[in-house]
Parts: C-alpha cells; structure tokens; sequence
C-alpha cells in the first residue's frame, strides 16, 4: 500500500509538516526562553536598583539595621522576591528570608490623630500609646496587642502558578493551617540573581542582592512547548487529510488512464478522457494520440497485408498466363507439332512474346518493390525540364507516326529547372505515354509538357482516347488493376510506377478524365 504514490505524496505532506512544525516550535522556544530571561534580568536589576537606592540614607552616616531588615521584608513582599543587604565584605545585614515566608503586611488605622514617630522603620501607632515596631507575622498576634477597638487591614499575598495574588481585609479573622493549606500551591522559583552596589560603584556602601523570583520563564517555555505539541498534532492530522483528497484527485486519473491502457491493448478504438489541462490531462492527450496512431499504423498494416495478399494474387494470374502459355507451346512442340515447321516457328514466336511478358513483368515488379521499400537511392540533380520532355517523348514519334497519332511535345514557355533522378523520372513519362498512344485511335492526337505550379513542377501526358470510367478512376493508379476500357495484354503495373515514382521524389500522380473525352496524366514533383 506505501508503494502507492498516493501513500507516499500522504507521508511527505506529514513529513513536511512535521519538520515545519519542529522548526518552527525549537526557534519560537528559544526566542521565548531568551525573551524571558531578558526581562527576567531587567526587572530585578530594576528591583534592585530601587532598593539600593532605599537603602542609601539607612546605611550612612550609620547602620539602621532594623530599618534595613524593614526595608528587606517590605521589597521582598512587594516584589516577591528574597532581599539579602550586604555590606562591603558580603556579610548579610538583612534577609527577607524566602518568598513564601512573607504573606502579609498589617497596616493599623488609629482612631484617634497621633503623631507618627518614624515612617523608615514601618513603626505602627496605636491609640493607647502602645506602639508595635517590625514585621507583624501573623493577624493572630496583632489582635493580641492592639485593643478591641483598634482597626487595621492586613494586606496578604498568596503565591499562585501566574504570580501573586493580594488582598485587603479589614480586621479578618485568624487564618488557620486549613485554610492556609488550602491556598494555591506556589509557583517555582527562578535561578536568576542580581547584586547591585549600593551608592557609587567605585565606592560601594554595601550590596543588594535580589533572588528566588517568581519562573514564570517555566511556564511560558512549558506552554508555549505544549502549544506547539498541540499545534503539531493538529496540522500533522490536517496533513494527512489534506493528503489523502489531493492525492485522491491526483491518483484517481492516474487510476482512469491505467484502465484505458488496459482497454487499449484489445481495443485500440478506446480513448481516454480529457478532464484537465495540467500534465495529467497532457498524458491522457498524448495516450489519445499514441492510440489514434498506432490505430492508423495497425489501419495501415491491414490495409498493406491485404494489398500485398491481392499483390501475390495478381502476380501469380499475371505470370501463371504466360507460364501456361509456355508450358502449351513446349508440350505441342515436343509432340504433334515437332514435324511442322510452320506451327514450330509460329510456337517459337509466340514463346518469344511470353518471355518478353514475363522479363516486363519481373522487371517492372522488382522496380516497385524497390521504390516502395525505399530501396532507390535516387541521382537528384537539376536538369531542364524541357530536355526531359524530349528525351522521354524521342522514343515513341516512331509508334505515333505508324498508328497514325500526332505526337506533340510541349516545353515550358521559359527555361525551367527540376530537382529530380532523370532516369526514373523518363521511365514515368514514357509509361504514360505508352498507355496515351495505346489507347488513342488513329488520327488522335497526344501532348506531353511541363509547367511551373505553385508546389513546384507539373509533368503532363493528354489525349483525346476514349477516357476512363468513373468507377475506374479511384483505382487506376493500383496493381495489376484494369479498367473496363483495357486494351491488349496490359500487366496493369505501368501506372503503379508512375504513382511510387512520384511519391519518391515527394511528389504525387494523378488523373484528369471525363468518360469518352480523353484523359491528362499529371506528375507533381515538388
């Protein structure tokens, strides 16, 4: 089934789409995983610029370490990231210590107006008096020390797989381990650090060094890995659909022109059918043609082996004639006539005559099967047209004056040039005007000439003889073929040599007749 070129054009558009898929999604990874890290970078140095900045006046002229571990906890919660302070020898001063253990930040509201003492320690005032300094971890503590009417908000963070999510509750109750339990698992940690120098560069008063942010370079590359798995499956089966219905209507004529290759080699007369114009359409055009051609070449042969089986017919009436003839005259001279010398001269005579009918026969036979199998090779040459009319016409005023038939020669009006083999071409002309002078009665007249035509030049043999019936005339020109006006012991095959003389110079005979009127004889020779 894979052999198939429809299976195999199936596999390559998978194939295709799998690779475009694959290289698609490794470069779009690796875009997003750069892309990711890149902002990664930026937002903690960013982060960590802003605390080094914080951080300056808690640092100089003295060390507020409390201020500073405030201000770790508080860039810690508010960037959800791990704030480390260090000083010029890399010993931490404050540490926000990991993420996930800051999840929230207490903010009191006093009922009463009081003058608040320091806003750089994160110092919470109460209305009592009472004042409550640092990191408040948890509500549970703060309802513990402030009074019942006190009012505060307790800003939580709950870490999530997207980031961190805050909430503002006024006075909540007391989160316990259930419900904290309950909360969202945390999103993973980046690898990713940052230390800036706080102050000048050249003169650092300490470090801030920001880690353990939020991966949300993880779940990007994960998801955009799985999007390009999904999207990879998805076109992958597109492919194979969109394969299977262009390869069906590619494979499907395919299928239609090898069951009419099938149907023609019995039938040569079945054709293919033209549906289109790209190359599948061309090839069913082409097999149509191969068909019509090797149905004319088969046409051909046909018409060839029947021609040739009424050749061998013809040839063997011909010369079974004189051969009985012969075989009559030798019998009768060996018996009866063997004593008489006047029948013995009149056989010997008349065996004379069948030799010759026999030579004219074998001769004129072998000269067309020698044209027709293109075994002549023609003297092409030019010669005058004219020179040839008289050199064919010479032999025959002899016959003309005895039968009392004028015999005119007419030659071009200008000089005129022909591109021909001489010889075989006289041997055509004097065939026809044997046949002109054989079939004119005496007082008749017979003309041969040349003229110049548009295809080249005409040789023409006319007289005024009884001319041919038109039943003859679509086969005058074929062997051993005798019309109703037959004259003497033709053979029937001067014409036939006249026509393959013709066609070897690629030319054509034809005949111009009307029943009673005469008849003119033209070679056409290009």
């Amino acid at each position: 089934m894979f052999r198939s070129i429809r299976w195999r054009l199936v596999t390559s558009y998978v194939l295709l789409t799998l690779l475009t898929v694959s290289l698609v999604g490794v470069l779009a990874l690796s875009l997003v995983e750069r892309f990711v890290e890149q902002r990664v970078a930026l937002e903690l140095r960013a982060n960590a610029e802003a605390v080094a900045r914080q951080a300056i006046p808690l640092l100089r002229p003295m060390r507020q370490l409390g201020a500073l571990d405030e201000l770790a906890r508080t860039a810690a919660f508010l960037g959800n990231v791990r704030v480390q302070i260090l000083d010029t020898q890399g010993r931490t001063l404050a540490d926000s210590g990991a993420p996930d253990e800051a999840q929230q930040i207490v903010w009191v509201t006093p009922l009463m107006p009081v003058e608040v003492e320091s806003y750089q320690r994160w110092i919470v005032v109460v209305p009592h008096g009472n004042r409550v300094e640092g990191w408040l971890p948890t509500d549970l503590l703060l309802g513990q020390m402030l009074p019942a009417d006190a009012e505060w908000t307790v800003v939580r963070r709950e870490e999530g797989a997207w980031g961190a999510r805050l909430s503002f509750e006024l006075k909540p109750e007391p989160q316990t381990n259930a419900s904290q339990s309950a909360q969202e698992q945390p999103a993973p940690r980046s690898s990713h650090k940052v230390v800036v120098p706080i102050g000048e560069p050249e003169a650092p008063l300490g470090y801030v060094e920001l880690s353990s942010g939020p991966d949300f370079g993880t779940e990007a590359v994960t998801t955009t890995r799985q999007a390009f798995l999904l999207a990879g499956a998805g076109t992958t089966l597109l492919a194979a659909l969109v394969g299977l219905f262009v390869s069906h209507g590619l494979t499907q004529p395919l299928r239609r022109l090898t069951a009419t290759a099938a149907r023609m080699s019995t039938d040569l007369s079945v054709r293919a059918q033209v549906r289109s114009r790209d190359e599948i359409g061309q090839l069913a055009r082409q097999i149509n043609l191969m068909a019509e051609r090797l149905q004319d070449s088969f046409a051909a042969l046909a018409a060839e082996r029947d021609a040739l089986r009424r050749f061998i017919a013809d040839a063997s009436h011909e010369l079974r004639t004189p051969i009985t003839a012969l075989k009559s005259f030798n019998e009768l001279l060996q018996g009866p006539a063997a004593d008489d010398p006047e029948a013995r001269d009149e056989f010997l005579a008349e065996s004379a005559t069948q030799l010759e009918r026999l030579e004219w026969i074998t001769r004129n036979l072998l000269d067309l099967s020698r044209l027709d199998a293109g075994l002549v090779a023609l003297d092409m040459s030019e010669h005058d047209a004219g020179e040839v009319l008289r050199a064919a016409s010479g032999p025959f005023r002899v016959t003309a004056q005895e039968r009392g038939i004028t015999l005119v020669v007419r030659p071009p009006e200008r000089p005129l040039t022909v591109h021909c083999d001489r010889a075989w071409v006289e041997l055509a002309l004097s065939n026809l005007m044997d046949n002109a002078l054989k079939y004119t009665p005496t007082g008749g007249r017979v003309e041969v000439g040349a003229t110049q035509a548009d295809d080249g030049v005409h040789f023409w043999v006319q007289d005024d003889g009884p001319g041919i019936h038109p039943d003859d005339l679509p086969h005058i020109f074929e062997r051993f073929y005798r019309g109703r006006t037959q004259v003497g012991a033709g053979s029937g095959l001067g014409l036939s040599i006249v026509q393959s003389v013709a066609q070897a110079h690629g030319g054509q005979a034809w005949v111009e007749s009307e029943w009673g009127a005469g008849s003119r004889f033209v070679i056409a020779l290009p």
